[in-house]
This record gives structure tokens, sequence and C-alpha cells, in this order.
């Protein structure tokens, strides 16, 4: 009888609504933190909410979209103006009407604190603080105007945004510490400065002028031009940023120890990169990270906002942020079949935290009226009940994933005992053997677990697969059984075996996905 590597598979209990013992980041030997929920591994397959649809009301009347996405965590805007409407009086019936939806809904909340930044813009908070540009300053661009950005520098806003960020975590404690249907919060939105390099306020100017402070990671004495050149001004930027933002985590923390992530508008943009302009100045760009997340050590996590539909650049930029104790995280993507095909390499990293596709409508899953799955639910019905099965194996290196992309229609994989070929679109004979020819709509993409070294999950969709032996060893791979099934909670359900046609010209993932386990054995 096969052995699976996994003993612990069926007490692992991903995406489950019950009540939570724990939700943390924990330390592993590899050096990166990995989720826990409920005091278990847990892979973030989320959906992002539009910018100003934060409310109870609206969550419920997305009820049936967000089920038709598969997804097992909502990811939820929290504007500062809606629970501070006025200096020190706080409201947080918006916060507690979201709860009680997800618990409703027996989906998971990560809450978006838009607080001094959304996008590099300072648009969410309160009237009593954008009425007060005295106390609360902008940044002031190199033209000596003022945009609309609270200015990273000034300790008034910081203390303001910790203050309300705090009182925030401390009311989740109180009204959620125990069942943790929030289980992560993302501290400000995209934080940085769009419409200017760097704050050029006077007081800003005598800081930059000056010598870079001694707790900016891996600067020398001298001044900020001194040590970075034409980058000094993203460099000042991010300093007093991630300063800021540290301060604002921190206090949340103290109030409640729960999961926090930070996310990023990466520098990477086509064309001409200008900090300020590309992309806002002072975030925690890649060439940056180490000194945010040195100076944020209350930030768990710096995930990427990845929406590149090219593999090269979308793979590129997540490696960036996928480094010894920063897990690839990447809060917000896209809902194209592109996005699809990169959520299944994404969530396939080693410790990967999870993925989020950002926006849905009551409308989303339909078309003229009638459910029609979207890319990225396809993806989160095939993973979200097997994630209990994968992140084991995943994290032990034990997953192999195949995306195809315009010209890349046939990928390999290695195991230890055999390799795979991963073929998209219509196989036909010709020189070198049998190979695809693409799909029109470049929709196949593949994960391949290794359960034990004759047994495979294998799951994915539009693609056709085929074992064969390693190179130089002679014989074939014969199939002994193919399993159609399902993952209900990290438990594999055997539908139908598959044989015969089903099985004699590969083993094939329609357009409507399917997983398989298959156990096979090496003849000499």
């Amino acid at each position: 009888m096969t052995i699976l590597r996994t003993l612990s598979i069926a007490t692992i209990l991903l995406g489950s609504p019950l009540a939570a013992q724990d939700s943390r980041f924990a330390p592993t030997p590899a050096g990166k933190p990995r989720l826990l929920v409920d005091g278990k591994p847990f892979l973030v397959m989320g959906v992002q909410l539009n910018n100003s649809s934060g409310f109870p009301a609206i969550l419920g009347d997305l009820a049936p979209a967000i089920a038709r996405s598969h997804a097992n965590t909502v990811m939820a805007p929290i504007g500062w103006e809606s629970i501070e409407p006025e200096e020190g009086r706080f409201d947080f019936s918006v916060v507690d009407g979201l709860i009680a939806q997800a618990r409703a809904q027996k989906v998971r909340l990560a809450l978006l604190w838009f607080g001094t930044w959304k996008n590099a813009n300072m648009s969410y908070t309160p009237a009593w603080v954008k009425r007060d540009p005295a106390r609360f300053p902008r940044v002031i661009d190199a033209d000596g105007r003022a945009i609309d950005v609270l200015s990273p520098i000034a300790a008034a806003s910081r203390e303001a945004d910790a203050h309300a960020f705090g009182a925030l975590m401390a009311h989740l404690k109180a009204i959620d510490g125990k069942q943790r249907t929030v289980i992560m919060v993302q501290v400000e939105n995209e934080a940085g400065t769009l419409g200017a390099d760097r704050d050029h306020s006077a007081a800003a100017n005598a800081l930059f002028d000056a010598q870079v402070p001694a707790d900016m990671p891996g600067a020398k004495p001298g001044s900020w031009t001194a040590n970075y050149g034409e980058r000094a001004p993203e460099a000042f930027m991010a300093y007093h940023t991630a300063r800021y933002i540290g301060a604002v985590a921190a206090a949340g923390k103290a109030a409640y120890d729960l999961p926090l992530y930070a996310n990023v508008w990466p520098r990477e943009q086509p064309g001409l990169l200008r900090p300020g302009e590309s992309s806002p100045s002072g975030g925690a760009v890649s060439w940056l990270l180490p000194q945010w997340r040195a100076l944020t050590p209350a930030i768990d996590v710096i995930g990427v906002d990845n929406y590149d539909t090219n593999v090269a650049p979308y793979t590129e930029i997540a490696r960036a942020y996928d480094v010894p104790g920063n897990p690839l995280f990447v809060p917000e993507t896209g809902g194209s079949i592109a996005h699809a095909r990169h959520a299944f390499w994404t969530v396939g990293q080693p410790y990967a935290v999870g993925i989020s596709k950002f926006g849905i409508g009551p409308d989303s899953g339909l078309k003229d009226g009638k459910p029609a799955e979207e890319p990225i639910a396809l993806d989160y019905r095939l993973l979200t009940g097997a994630a209990p099965f994968l992140v084991p194996l995943r994290d032990a290196g034990h997953v192999r994933t195949a995306v195809e992309e315009d010209g890349m229609a046939n990928i390999p994989m290695s195991f230890a005992a055999v390799d795979l070929a991963a073929r998209f679109g219509e196989v036909r004979d010709g020189y070198g053997g049998q190979r695809g020819q693409g799909n029109a709509d470049l929709a196949g993409r593949v994960l391949v677990a290794e359960a034990a070294p004759d047994r495979f999950l294998i799951t994915g969709a539009s693609a056709n697969l085929k074992f064969a032996t390693k190179l130089g060893q002679r014989g074939a791979v014969q199939l002994l059984t193919v399993e159609e099934g399902h993952f209900d909670n990290g438990r594999w359900v055997r539908e139908r075996l598959l044989n015969g046609d089903e099985t004699a010209f590969g083993l094939i993932l329609p357009p409507e996905g399917r997983s398989m386990m298959v156990t096979v054995a090496v003849n000499r």
C-alpha cells in the first residue's frame, strides 16, 4: 500500500469556519514564516471588495457572487473616515456588520486599513484631517504645490493614524479574539506618494539635506544624495514612509497580536521608471524591500500587488518578494485567464501565503444571468479543498506547476522517480514526438503534487499530461490506477476510476478543470 508523505493530512482543515485556536505567522526551518489559522497552515484564496464596498449590506448582497468565486477569504476595506468621523469618537458598526456577514457566509476576512494611504493618496482620511492642513501637512511637490498626500514626516498625522488603527485592532480583539473570523489585517494600501518624487516642504528639504539617519539600513555617514545618487528622493521617502507605517502597525499589534501585512505597488512598470509618477515614491519597492522590512518589525509580510499578464515580468516581480523571512503573497491580482494561470504558479511556490483577485460585483460569475465560472474561480474550486493536502507537500518541495504562455505549449516537470510533460492544446505527432499545439485562449495550467514516489495528485485545466521514465533509464511508466475526484477539507474523495479512452491518449484535464489521483509503476 502506498504510504503518503503527509501523515497528518486528515487533521489539517484549511479554510474552516470553526472557532480558531490561533492566527499568526509561525517561523519555519526554511526561514520563511507560514500563515497558521486555527493553529494549522492556511492558504489564502481571496477576493477583494471594490474600494468603497466595505459595508455590511454590500457584503450581504455579494454573498451569491462570493459563493460562486469559491474564495475562502474576503478582503474588505475599512476606511479611516468610516470608523472615526469625528476625532476621538469611534463608530465600529461597519466592522461589526462585516464580521457578522462573513460568519454567516462561512468565509474568513482580511481587513484592509485605508488610513493615511490608499493608492498613494489620502482620500480615505476623515474630513477633520482633510480640513486641517496646518496640523496634518500635505506633501509639497517640486513646484511648491500641495498635493493630496499626507506628508510621512508629520508626527501629528502618524500619531492620529496609529491611534485610530490601535483602536480598530483593540475592538477586533474584543469582538473576534476567540472566533478569529478576521485572520489578518493590511496596514494602509499601496503606501507612498504619487504626484511628487519626494516631499519638497521646507521641513522635508532640511531632512533631505542632512545626514541619513543611523537607523536606515545599509546607509553610510553622509547625505541622502551622497548615499543614493539619483535614487535619493525615493530612498528618503521610503525611510519616512516605512517608519510611519511601522509606528501605525506597532500600535495595532500592541492592541491585538493578529497577522499584519503591507501591500506594494511595484516599481517594475512598463516604460520609464519615475518614482512618484509610474509608481508611488517611498513604497516597499523591491530595491528597498530590505530597508522596509527592517523599519517595520510589526509587519509580518510585505506582499506585492501583481497584475502583469506576461509570465516573465510576473514571475520576476513575484520572486523579488519571495525572499528569506518574507514568503510570497499577492494581495491583489486581476481576473483574466492570464492572472488565473499565474495564480496556479503563485500558490505552487513553497511557503506562499496565497493570492487574491481584486474586484467582485453582483454579476461576477454570471453571463447573461446564468452561472459562468470565472477563470480564477476555477482555480479556487480545484485548489481550496486540496490545499490541506498540498501545503505540506509544496513546502517540502514535492509540487510542480506548469502554466501555458504564448509559444510555451509543452512544459516538463521532474520528480524523483519519473518525469511528466504538460502538453497544452491538441496533441499531434511531429519531430521529437507528440507535442501540444497550444490552446487558442492560453488557458492551460497544471499543478502536480508527489504524495509518494509512485502516487501523484494532478489538478488543472486545458491540458494533457504524459508520464515518462527518467532520462537515461529504460522501461516505461504504467498507469496502475487513475482516480477522478475532489478534496473535502483535505480528504481525497474518489468519484470514479478512469481507464480506456479516458487515459489512452494522455491524462486529460478538460477546460472545466479536473483533479486526479494517479498511481504509477515503472516497468523495466
